[in-house]
């Protein structure tokens, strides 16, 4: 099965870290994409967008002015500054008089909310289990052309970048069982995208495939991702802000503001595969050659079109 498998140009687990991660990514590197505060303020400076923070909290003291923070804003994301696979984030939907709406509908008090943040202070869900800070964020608004494939929540975009240019993308799209979340890890679901056309294809739910969004019923393929290559420009610029060769770019689309990067991730998972029906190892030869010293984002992204072009 294993051989089978790596015929097919499937990447597993082990060969991502070998052949990828270790080589194109060094540790010290690592703390520019971990901590998402980090990660704000370095595309900030290179002048690339991202979603508001409107506060970041580090201490526990800081909470007892938890509702002075929060009033001025209606709606917002908590989150963990180094958190992982969608764990610790909470989506306000609607704030009024100390009741919040969460995505999925419940409803929580301003004690529920210190309490979440604490356990985000704590560290409970960063990824080393150390101390961690609670990001208070802007709630990105999802574009009116993506509705039909969302229930709540907001869906983002995914792309592989390897040595600075895009090798494979899909869509994540928050579920009833994701509680709002575009994280497959939460039980989201991941929809192929074709790089070139930026067209949905098929979606997979864990390890199944559907093609249908499981919660509305609406067809998951053949939609034209809006200002896809804007996105594609967005997600490469990664590199620059990380200096990672091997790393995964997240970026959600708002109805008012456009392509956002979300964050970046060191430890891309693999279900992208699955979701495009195509070994990532096979994508990534197509670039082993390749060298971005010297190319702007841009070019970056017109030579990887020309490659995949070249291939069909």
């Amino acid at each position: 099965m294993f051989k089978k498998l790596t015929s097919l140009g499937v990447l597993g687990m082990n060969a991502r870290i070998g052949s990828y991660m270790l080589p194109y990514n060094r540790r010290v590197d690592y703390p520019k994409v971990d901590d998402k505060v980090i990660t704000a303020m370095r595309a900030q400076m290179l002048g690339i967008p991202v979603p508001e923070n409107y506060a970041v909290l580090e201490t526990f003291g800081s909470l007892k002015k938890l509702l002075d923070i929060l009033a001025d804003y209606a709606d917002f994301v908590i989150k963990p500054a180094r958190g992982s696979m969608g764990n610790g984030i909470m989506v306000i939907t609607r704030s009024s008089d100390g009741v919040f709406t969460r995505a999925d509908g419940r409803k929580e008090d301003i004690e529920t909310i210190r309490y979440h943040i604490s356990y985000i202070l704590s560290g409970f869900y960063s990824i080393n289990g150390y101390p961690d800070k609670a990001i208070v964020q802007y709630k990105i608004k999802t574009h009116r052309a993506l509705e039909p494939l969302t229930f709540v929540g907001v869906p983002d975009v995914r792309i592989i970048v390897y040595k600075g240019f895009p090798v494979m993308a899909m869509m994540r799209l928050p579920t009833k069982k994701s509680g709002g979340r575009a994280n497959l890890h939460q039980g989201g679901i991941g929809v192929g995208i074709n790089l070139s056309s930026g067209i949905t294809a098929q979606g997979v739910e864990g390890t199944r495939i559907v093609r249908k969004h499981p919660d509305t019923g609406n067809v998951l393929s053949g939609m034209k991702i809006p200002q896809w290559k804007k996105i594609l420009h967005l997600a490469v610029t990664g590199f620059e802000i990380s200096t990672l060769g091997y790393l995964g770019a997240d970026i959600a689309i708002d109805d008012t503001r456009g392509p956002l990067l979300l964050e970046l991730n060191a430890r891309p998972g693999l279900a992208i595969q699955l979701a495009n029906m195509i070994g990532l190892r096979k994508q990534l030869s197509l670039f082993e050659k390749e060298n971005p010293a010297g190319l702007s984002p841009g070019e970056r992204v017109e030579k990887a079109l020309e490659i995949l072009a070249a291939q069909k």
